[in-house]
């Protein structure tokens, strides 16, 4: 009997894992909820002549083979910029994903001060087996810089 797979979501990943299962000749269903559209929220979608992206559009690997596959599956629209991501804080542009010591720097003596005391306290007192993204990242850096850059960011 022939190997039947059902993918739920045709956004990047399901689209992918039905690209590479079908290359190996197993059969795939791809299940999407949007009567119209796939790629889920990494879609560009045109009105009136206009091009407007849904969601994100930036795909950074540090594998060289997804890289690969990215531009086999899109030889012509595939295109390749240098990762630049940026928080505007306080007036001053702070690099994403956040460096710790550049943080520190550009926050002022008295806000640092602050965020060290803070990831001092996770460091000591870190949740255990943090169950959602604010404690993941309050133990990573201190409930401060997570207050600061990506609470609001993320929510």
């Amino acid at each position: 009997m022939k190997t039947k797979v059902a993918i739920i979501g045709a956004g990047p990943a399901g689209l992918t894992a039905g690209y590479l299962l079908s290359k190996e000749e197993i059969g795939v269903n791809v299940l999407e909820a949007d009567p119209v559209y796939v790629g889920g929220i990494s879609r560009t979608v045109t009105y009136k002549s206009f091009h407007f992206d849904i969601g994100g559009h930036r795909f950074f690997s540090k594998s060289k083979a997804v890289e690969d596959l990215w531009t086999e599956i899109l030889p012509n629209d595939m295109l390749v910029r240098p990762r630049s991501s940026r928080i505007f804080y306080g007036g001053k542009f702070f690099s994403y994903p956040l460096k710790p010591f550049e943080a520190l720097l550009k926050l002022g003596v008295f806000k640092s001060a602050l965020c060290v005391l803070s990831w001092l306290k996770a460091r000591l007192f870190p949740v255990r087996n943090p169950r959602n993204f604010e404690e993941w990242v309050s133990n990573q850096f201190g409930k401060r810089l997570f207050n600061t850059f990506f609470k609001s960011y993320t929510e």
